[in-house]
Parts: C-alpha cells; structure tokens; sequence
C-alpha cells in the first residue's frame, strides 16, 4: 500500500509543468479514501490481485483522512492531466467528486465509481452517469438494526454515529439503522450525530452522548473506526451496563473486539470485490466491451454468537474437485465468521463416514454438515447426531433418515432435464446415447438420472443403449467406456451425472483415437470440465455452483447460532455451461 509520504510526492511531480502524459492511455488509477482504514486495504488488495492476474496496469492513490475531499479532488485533477485511462474511484464525498469526474469523462477518461455512490441528482445536473460497484448501504445497516432489536427485545435506548453527513453511504447506513431498529418497537434514538467515520472523534463524542443520555442500551457506529472509538468512551465512562455495540465493515481490530465480546455485530460488504469488479469493469471498457450500470457486492452479518464455535464438514471425497470446491467455500466462510471448521474426509467410504462423524460427535462440536457418502447408509450417523443434540446440515446429497436442520443442494432432477432437453436438441431428435451414473444410493445420482431420462421420454428415437454405473469416479467411467467401445463404437452422445465421469469417458475415446461423440454432456462445472468446453471436446455441463454450496452451509450454521429461524431446504441455481 503507497504511504502517504509517496502519494504526495508523486502528486507533486506529476504537477511540475511539461510533465508528460504518455503511455497511461491502458492502465487503471484505483483512487481510494483513507489509506490508514484497513477497509481500503482489502480493497486495494482485491484491486492488485486482479490486475496482476489479468496483467492489467494499475496504480493506486489515496488521502489520509476520509475528510481529505479537496486532496482527493487534487489526485483525479492530476490523473486526467497524466491522461490515465481509467480511474476507479472511492469518492470521499458524494457531490463535490462529481465535476471532477466529469472533467474526467469529457475527457476520454473512463470512470468507475465504486464503494460510495455520487449524488444522483448532482450527476444528472451535470448530465452524466457514472457505473456503480458496491453493496447496498442500506440493506446492510438494516440487518444491524433487526439484529440489535432482537438483542434489546424491542425495547431500550439507542445511540447512533454517523458518518459525513451528505455522503450517500453514511446517510443510507444512518436511515437504514434506523427504520429497522425502530419498527415495531419501543426503542427509541436518543442521540444521532457524526463523527466523520474517524476513531478519535467518535471516543469524544460517544463519551459526551453517554454523559448527556445516561441508561443507554445500544450503540450504532456507521462505520468499525468509530465502533472502536466507541468502546474506548464507554471504557472511558466506566459504564457497568453492558451496552450492544455494532459497527460496519468487518475490519481485524474489530474482529477482536468481537471474539472478546465487546463488539456485538458488523457487517462485511467485501470490499476486496469492490476492488476487483471496479478494475475489471475499467478494463472491460478499455477493452470495447459493454458493462452494466451496477454491479453488487454481497453484505454478510458477523456477530460474536458465531465466534469461536467448532464445525466439523464430513465429506464424502476431497479426491473429486467438486467437493473440493466446496471444502474450499465453507473454509472461507467459517474464517469470514469466526468458526473453527473440522474436515473430514471419507474418501467415498460409508463405514469410514460414519466413524469419522462418531468421533467428532464424541468430542463435543457445536454443529456438523455432511456430504453423504450414501443416502441410506448415513441415517445412524445423524440419528447418533440427534441424539447427542448436535444440529446436522446436509449438502448435496440427501439422508434417507434422521433429523437434519437444513437441507442444501441444487435442484439435481432439473438438471437432469437440463442435460437431456440440451443432448436432444444437439442431436437433432434421434440417436444412440450412452448414461454413467453415479454412485447408487446417492440422492444426487438418482435425481439427475430420474431428471434426465423422464425429460428424454419425449424423444421416441433417442435410444439409452448403454447404462452403466460408474461411482462417480473418473478412472472407472474410462475403463467402462473402453469396453463399451471394443463392442459398439456407434455412440451419438453420452451424459455422465458428473464431470469426472464424462472426462473419463474423454480418456477412452481419446486412447483408442476414436472421434467423439456429437454430444457430450457432464454436471458440476469443475475447473477442467470448463476448460474441456473451451478445447471443443466436451459439448456442455450442468453448472451447480459448488463453492456457493459450502459458503451457504456455513452462512447456515452462523444464522443458526444467532437463533434465527433456518429453512429447512435451500436450493441452489443451476445453469448450462456449453460451447
């Protein structure tokens, strides 16, 4: 990250007369606010992976303090002089940064607002619009205040720290807040003032608010800066009553505070993809290609309920890169709300599962999801589950008994229908097909293979002549494949329930050098069925999103541990991926 001593040397040079603006017609400037707020950070990391993946030019700038707007002003005033390409912005105010980036825009500059959007009216006086990328401020600081009003049981006194009065995100987070806490129930905002998203200023205010409003039960920080400045006050104060405190944001030092129980709740609004879909949609447009008007970043609630709670995930097999995928999904998530996550894998073992998930009952986890190895064989592990009065979530694939809290999974029949509508129009209404399935007992291999040929029953002269089971394992449908192939070698098309085996069935054909089939259809959409799409060999697969899979398991687990109410099945989309 550039300190701030650099930022103001180059501003200087870049001022100097004759300074030459060539050769920055192709890179991306990422102008943030603070550079001392660990927000921006993530956010200029987010930026700098991206760029460096995709070998973009990106350059990043900054001010001091997120009340610095004419510094801010001066940095994107001396970026359209350089004549930069893009500028991706973090607007310190959401009025003033308008004519500069009109300047920008009049002159070819290409302008990305991200994190705090401008002024809608001012941009339509100045008759412009500028692409949005971020979270919806609002919605983010309404899940505070629904959480804060069940913590109060709907009743109690509250304090609100705003933001800059007049910038967008500080006004809808301050509104947001507000309308949530306050609907129907008794709790009233005795104080809302600003203490311009800084530390400092808010340990001064919060403490001058608490010594006029005495009895205070909650206190809302527009931001984590001042949630931390809120703390030290109520330290300050030598308050006795335990007041909830919640800030926005999720930055480290706040995460502490939370595992330590001083800080109630935040809300994480991913700046690190603000970053990247702000350069991304930069060097969409340096590149010709048409961008959307907004993109979204997804807002997460973290509280100190999930702090420190142990999950185990017991996963039929990590060898298959689906579930890998989505290990690797609930991974990210436990960190991002602070549980320890087990992981056990059983290597498509039923008896090995059910040991696995014995053991960790044994030693006392909070909650448990399971991939079931098989869907009948798994019911003693959750019935062992309930009887120790440990939630279970199950994904992918089903329990065929037992209690489970929630249920996860794509919608594997309309996929399979997916596949055979898809297979039926690329063989014009006729031929021979051959159908993996994969491992029986699995609710996944039933559903997809139920899906696939009651959608195929509509196509009289599409024939299954081969339907064999190969475990969902890749090395299995090759050998299947090969021995099929010795005997029958007129094969029209083939749909394996998942990639590995349609990939195997590649192997084959490609050993004996044998042409393949004129459709060729997989499930899941793991990264080298993806890229057998791109090379012409693999014709489609059924995309069921894996990683969102794990992520929503974890994001279960969080919102079971704040005592919400859990729906007992989420189902999640599906797409066609072809070439």
């Amino acid at each position: 990250m550039p300190s701030l001593v650099f930022i103001v040397v180059m501003s200087l040079f870049f001022s100097l007369p004759g300074y030459s603006s060539a050769g920055n017609e192709k890179t991306v400037a990422l102008v943030m606010k603070a550079l001392s707020n660990p927000f921006f950070s993530k956010m200029e990391k987010g930026a700098r992976i991206f760029a460096q993946e995709n070998a973009i030019q990106l350059e990043v700038f900054g001010v001091d303090r997120e009340t610095d707007i004419e510094r801010q002003i001066g940095i994107v005033n001396n970026l359209i002089s350089r004549g930069y390409g893009a500028i991706v912005i973090a607007p310190a105010d959401s009025k003033k940064l308008v004519s500069i980036c009109k300047k920008a825009i009049d002159r070819g500059i290409i302008v990305i607002n991200i994190d705090n959007p401008l002024h809608k009216p001012t941009l339509d006086q100045q008759g412009i619009s500028i692409p949005f990328v971020g979270s919806d401020n609002f919605a983010g600081a309404y899940m505070i205040g629904e959480y804060v009003k069940a913590k109060l049981d709907g009743m109690g006194r509250a304090i609100v720290i705003e933001g800059i009065r007049g910038v967008e995100n500080a006004d809808l987070r301050k509104k947001g807040f507000i309308e949530a806490v306050t609907a129907g129930s008794s709790i009233e905002i005795v104080a809302s003032e600003s203490a311009n998203w800084h530390t400092d200023e808010s340990l001064s205010l919060t403490a001058d608010l608490l010594a006029k409003h005495p009895n205070i039960d909650a206190i809302f920080c527009a931001n984590d800066s001042m949630a931390l400045g809120a703390i030290q006050a109520i330290d300050l104060m030598g308050s006795l009553k335990k007041i909830v405190v919640a800030g926005y944001d999720n930055i480290d030092s706040v995460r502490t505070e939370i595992r330590n129980g001083r800080i109630h709740a935040t809300i994480e609004q991913h700046p690190e993809l603000m970053g990247e879909y702000g350069v991304h949609m930069a060097w969409q447009r340096l590149n010709g290609l048409s961008i959307p008007d907004n993109r979204s970043t997804p807002l997460d609630l973290v509280t100190y309920e999930h702090f420190g709670k142990k999950v185990a995930f017991s996963i039929s097999t990590l060898r298959n890169p689906f579930f890998s995928i989505m290990i690797q999904g609930a991974k990210e998530s436990a960190d991002l709300f602070g549980m320890e996550l087990i992981v056990l894998d059983a290597e498509n073992q039923d008896a090995q599962q059910l040991t696995d998930m014995a053991e960790t009952l044994n030693q006392k986890v909070d909650l448990l999801i399971v991939n079931p190895t098989n869907t009948s064989c798994i019911t003693p592990g959750i019935e062992y589950a309930n009887n120790e009065d440990t939630p279970v979530i199950t994904v992918d694939r089903k329990a065929a008994g037992g209690t489970v809290l929630c249920h996860i999974e794509s919608d594997n029949s309309q996929g399979g229908k997916k596949a055979a509508h898809f297979l039926a129009q690329k063989l014009g209404g006729k031929g021979r097909v051959i159908e993996m399935e994969g491992i029986p007992g699995t609710s996944a291999a039933h559903e997809r293979g139920a899906g696939f040929n009651e959608a195929l029953k509509q196509c009289a002269e599409i024939k299954i002549v081969h339907r064999e089971n190969a475990h969902f394992d890749r090395q299995t449908a090759k050998a299947i494949t090969l021995q099929i192939l010795k005997k029958d070698q007129k094969v029209d098309g083939v749909f394996a329930h998942n990639d590995n085996m349609i990939l195997g069935v590649i192997d084959a054909y490609e050993e004996l050098g044998i042409k393949l089939p004129k459709a060729m259809i997989g499930f899941d959409a793991i990264p080298e069925a993806l890229r057998s799409i791109r090379q012409g060999k693999l014709t489609a697969t059924i995309a069921q999103k894996p990683q969102t899979m794990g992520t929503l398991a974890i994001e279960t687990a969080a919102r079971y541990f704040r005592r919400e109410k859990i729906k007992p099945l989420i189902l999640v989309g599906i797409s066609l991926v072809k070439n």
